[in-house]
């Protein structure tokens, strides 16, 4: 698979592979980024046969985690959906006959008032586990590389996309965690574009990855 941005050489995206675009030049870094967004048309993704993909449904433009670790929440709903049809039989049948219980006494409180009330389930456990409202470890996602892996795993178990994309991810780790997180993903079916900003070559150069870069004159250089 190939991402292709107008007039620059494509950059390949492979399964279990991460790979880093270092940009140099701000009106390139805006325009690259605003597309990712899908605000523009500058970028196309092309697949092995040289067929054009749906860049939004291919990819997941996550952008800067840690700046925003609240995207995860935007997620939520399809976390609940994703939980609930993976729940087994027997479990399914604990929870409903817990859940009646519940709804049960709470029947049982409206009869002390001279009102004609009642109160049903449903049977929903997407309601139930909405109205759990289930939370990430604060412990985790409030340090940059527990966001990001956490992200990449979210996105492994709702198998919603081919491509996941972050930026300024190396402002924030250490080169082993990088190279860390670059050791899980090799253990998935996804793929990792990682956009950094920067004129620091050589802190990403010490990484094991394919490099891409953007120079200020618009110059391709590919490491």
């Amino acid at each position: 698979m190939r991402l292709q941005y107008h007039g620059h050489q494509p950059i390949e995206l492979t399964p279990g592979k991460v790979v880093i675009l270092q940009i140099e030049n701000p009106s390139v870094n805006t325009e690259l980024i605003q597309g990712l967004q899908g605000y523009n048309d500058c970028l196309r993704m092309i697949d092995d046969g040289y067929q054009e993909l749906n860049l939004s449904k291919v990819m997941k433009w996550e952008g800067d985690l840690v700046l925003n670790p609240t995207k995860l929440d935007s997620y939520q709903t399809a976390l609940d959906k994703m939980i609930v049809k993976n729940l087994s039989i027997e479990k399914r049948d604990r929870m409903n006959n817990l859940a009646r219980e519940v709804y049960s006494e709470m029947q049982d409180s409206l009869f002390e008032f001279d009102l004609p009330l009642e109160v049903r389930y449903d049977e929903s456990l997407l309601k139930l586990y909405k109205y759990a409202k289930i939370k990430y470890l604060t412990q985790v996602i409030r340090q940059p590389y527990g966001i990001i892996e956490t992200d990449l795993k979210l996105h492994l178990e709702l198998k919603d996309c081919q491509v996941l994309g972050y930026c300024n991810v190396a402002n924030y780790l250490l080169p082993e965690q990088i190279q860390e997180f670059a050791t899980l993903v090799e253990k998935t079916e996804l793929a990792v574009l990682l956009v950094e900003f920067s004129e620091k070559r050589e802190t990403l150069q010490q990484l094991k990855q394919d490099i891409y870069r953007i120079d200020r004159d618009f110059v391709d250089w590919h490491e």
